[in-house]
């Protein structure tokens, strides 16, 4: 599958969680949203939107227009991957487990913070309270880099048909 195929079909297929997607029509659409996800950032580079405080302009509209409308194909098109490889879309809702991992550290990070503001934390307490929040941010850090790897690993895989036990393989 081509480049301009492979992205006609995402759209075409924009929230279609159904069926397969190959290697090539997943890693093309891949490659489109980084390209374009660049350009919109060094647009927002260009016009100073990149910065902190900065206002909110045509460049960080375009951004959240963009982010947005792609969220669904390219969710779509990871789930139909995974049904391509002979796994379940399901798969894919593993990439919460860091994001509740990172409101768990948040939520650790409070009292700690709180303790340090009031002076309640300092010498050995303060070095425990931080060293306790360092381990508890490894952990989703951890189980993210091991979900992107899982997931990297799915998406080049070869295709594998339904004489080969994928069911959803048509």
């Amino acid at each position: 599958m081509s480049f301009g195929a492979s992205i006609a079909t995402v759209f075409r297929k924009y929230a279609v969680f159904r069926g397969v997607a190959t290697r090539p029509e997943y890693w093309w659409w891949t490659l489109f949203s980084f390209l374009v996800a660049m350009a919109v950032n060094l647009l927002m580079t260009a016009t100073g939107e990149d910065n902190i405080g900065s206002s909110f302009g045509l460049a960080s509209t375009i951004s959240l227009v963009w982010s947005l409308g792609t969220l669904l194909p390219s969710l779509a098109v990871a789930v139909r991957r995974f049904h391509d490889a002979g796994f379940s879309g399901k798969w894919l809702w593993l990439y919460l487990v860091p994001v509740v991992g990172l409101v768990f550290t948040i939520a650790n990070a409070v009292p700690v913070i709180l303790g340090i503001m009031q002076g309640a934390l300092v010498g050995d307490a303060l070095a425990a309270a931080v060293l306790g929040l360092v381990g508890v941010a490894a952990i989703p850090l951890l189980a993210g880099l091991a979900i992107g790897i899982f997931a990297l690993v799915v998406t080049l895989l070869p295709s594998k048909s339904a004489a080969e036990g994928n069911k959803h393989a048509v």
